[in-house]
């Protein structure tokens, strides 16, 4: 059986918070009308309309500069030719301009100059203000994909000619064009979008940056208030969120909804990605962890809230928050230093610190006109944004001295964020299979599930820590015991990726094949546009013999998401078995030009073009197969096969013990080893 796509978005929620406990000193903001989950986004434009001044300044803001289409009034990029190589995979890429459009190409160069693969997509959305970096995101059918070229403003010197460069994470993780965009993503990088609910990164509609009510909250009950009533209260408004009548930690957590990080960011249970409202502690809204034994100066990109938390400015400070420095209704890319050595003055008055340096020299560096944050808060290179330098807003008299306390060797531990999750072994077991999502890292998968066992020992209504101890049991072969506890998951909630994963179970362990249709249609009923498991209902109706259901359904996964590469294989496998060669071939072809790694693909057409007596693009694609995933049984035995006929007995004898180390059960292996060995050949 190919492996199942499990369309899973980890976006992951956390079962059973009993009580909702605000951290010391946090109240929760619940005079503010506005957190009522019924109260609905208006939109910056209605904001404008009453308060002009503020939104035309804030159209100077970064933050309102942070998505939007890309188009030739706006395009600030290098689109000459340049090329960029990911020499991993050996694919490189170039942005350029393309018949009134700007694109991305991909394209893979074989050592004699023939161009063996070419793909393009079109820059749609422009993510980030271009103060550091500039991301694209191409759309097709209202579903979003991260680009693989990121323009990031400055070059690696420092200068300001700008530079083209892979997209954070690319590096290690080459995810071509294929990395959706989730609500979590956009609900930092975007204002209020209409996120389709299960999908992989579909939106019915789509903000223009981070709009007014990301900060104050929905505005709908202010918009009703005001027009009934024109005089706004001489005090607290109750109708909208001003973050100046929140507690310290509850401003804090405005800004933090985006800018504190760690290395896990987990969605509690009863929350969406876009349900956190300003006025109600981040805590009640997500559990963070970070990692231990990492360099304590290392910074991330939306770190910065947790390092100013560090600084004894901010320590020593009553009502030090973001906004002390930062206006946030105001662009400040464009003002110079005294702009923000003005606030650090307002503490540190230029003749005091003069009386307290012992040097001229020192006097001279703490001179009234001096660049303070040059030197206390100095720029850094980001450990997940490269080629761009970002402040550290640790506040402090920066030294040289070596950091200690960082044990080389030593194993990393996932730790909480807030005191209220200390001890929660079932939550932190979440985290730990999150993190190995993320990371790849099989150790911490196994470290999660293993978490979650031993808290999920008694019956409990933890929805979702059910669901992840099912989904780790099925992803480490245990399809059986994944069975239970997925059943449990969907008593307390029947959504479609808990309902797939379930019968994905069923299919694995040789279950009810009726029961795991009905659970991928009931899936579907929720949510007709989760493609993945439409894919995963059409090949278990193909397996069953019924291949004209199982084609009706790749042909709609495919109609919903056209690039998505198994539907296309997988259609093509289906038409080949139903005589439509022709057709087949198209849909794999289609499948290779999406994705010309894919090793199913690549044999499924070698086979038929074999069988059409086309024998020399047939050896091509075969030894492209097992290029691609030397690991693929198939692939090896489909090469032996073509080999045996081909009179290299040689080479089919090496490919078919290759997939029968893989698979000691690959029959076409086996039967070619057969031959071989009636002929003599051992």
């Amino acid at each position: 059986m190919r492996p199942l796509a499990l369309g899973l978005a980890f976006i992951v929620l956390v079962f059973g918070l009993a009580a909702c406990l605000n951290p010391k000193g946090v109240d929760a903001g619940q005079e503010f009308l506005n957190l009522a989950p019924e109260v609905q986004y208006v939109g910056n434009e209605t904001c404008g309309t009453c308060h002009e001044e503020l939104y035309a300044s804030y159209a100077t803001h970064g933050m309102a500069q942070s998505f939007y289409p890309l188009a030739e009034d706006n395009a600030v990029e290098d689109f000459s030719g340049v090329v960029v190589r990911h020499a991993a995979s050996g694919f490189e890429y170039v942005a350029k301009r393309e018949g009134g459009r700007f694109v991305q190409e991909e394209r893979r160069v074989e050592p004699d100059g023939s161009v063996s693969h070419q793909l393009t997509r079109t820059m749609d959305y422009v993510v980030g203000s271009g103060s550091a970096a500039r991301t694209y995101l191409s759309e097709e059918n209202g579903r979003l994909y991260e680009l693989p070229l990121t323009w990031y403003t400055r070059d690696d010197s420092g200068g300001a000619s700008g530079v083209w460069a892979l997209s954070p994470g690319y590096d290690q993780n080459n995810a071509r064009f294929s990395r959706a965009i989730p609500d979590r993503c956009m609900a930092c990088h975007n204002g209020t979008s209409e996120y389709v609910p299960y999908t992989d990164g579909k939106y019915a509609s789509l903000a223009s940056g981070i709009g007014c009510e990301q900060c104050h909250g929905p505005g709908e009950l202010h918009v009703e208030a005001r027009t009934a009533e024109e005089e706004a209260p001489d005090s607290m408004d109750v109708t909208i969120v001003n973050p100046k009548w929140l507690s310290t930690d509850l401003r804090l957590d405005v800004c933090q909804q985006c800018h504190l990080s760690g290395e896990v960011s987990v969605i509690r249970e009863g929350q969406t990605a876009t349900s956190y409202r300003p006025g109600m502690p981040l805590a009640a809204h997500r559990a963070i962890f970070s990692l231990t034994n990492t360099d304590p100066n290392e910074v991330s990109v939306i770190s910065h809230s947790d390092r100013m938390k560090e600084s004894a400015c901010f320590q020593e400070s009553v009502s030090m928050d973001c906004v002390t420095c930062h206006n946030p209704h105001e662009g400040f890319q464009d003002k110079g230093p005294e702009y923000f050595n003005s606030t650090c003055q307002t503490c540190h008055a230029p003749d005091a610190l003069q009386g307290q340096m012992a040097s001229g020299e020192l006097k001279e560096q703490h001179a009234p006109e001096a660049n303070c944050f040059s030197c206390h808060m100095p720029k850094v290179t980001a450990k997940d944004a490269p080629h761009a330098s970002f402040t550290d807003h640790k506040i402090r008299v920066v030294r040289d001295d070596a950091i200690s306390g960082v044990a080389s060797g030593a194993e990393s531990e996932l730790v909480p964020y807030y005191e209220r999750d200390e001890g929660d072994e079932a939550l932190r077991g979440i985290a730990y299979i999150v993190f190995a999502r993320q990371s790849g890292g099989s150790p911490a998968f196994r470290r999660g599930l293993a978490m979650l066992e031993s808290a999920l020992d008694e019956p409990t209504g933890a929805g979702e820590a059910q669901f992840l101890l099912g989904f780790a049991r099925l992803q480490t072969g245990d399809a059986r015991g994944a069975i239970q506890p997925l059943r449990a998951a969907i008593e307390l909630q029947a959504n479609p990726e808990r309902l797939n994963t379930l019968a994905q179970a069923l299919e694995v362990s040789g279950g009810s094949a009726s029961e795991a249709e009905k659970l991928y249609r009931q899936a579907l009923d929720i949510q007709p546009a989760a493609s993945d498991i439409r894919t995963n209902l059409g090949r278990l109706l193909e397996a069953q013999g019924r291949i004209p259901d199982g084609i009706a359904q790749y042909r709609a996964a495919i109609q919903e998401e056209p690039w998505q590469v198994e539907a296309h294989t997988l259609l093509g496998g289906a038409l080949a078995k139903a005589g439509d060669v022709q057709g087949a071939a198209q849909a794999l072809r289609e499948a290779i030009k999406l994705e010309p790694r894919q090793a199913d693909a690549l044999t499924n057409l070698a086979v038929l073009l074999a069988q059409q007596g086309q024998t020399g693009e047939a050896a091509a694609l075969f030894r492209r197969a097992v290029q691609a995933d030397p690991r693929n049984a198939n692939a090896q035995a489909n090469l032996a096969l073509y080999l045996l006929n081909e009179n290299d007995a040689q080479g089919a004898l090496q490919s078919a013990r290759t997939a029968l180390q893989i698979n000691p059960q690959q029959q076409t292996a086996q039967q070619v080893l057969g031959i071989l060995q009636q002929n003599g050949i051992r």
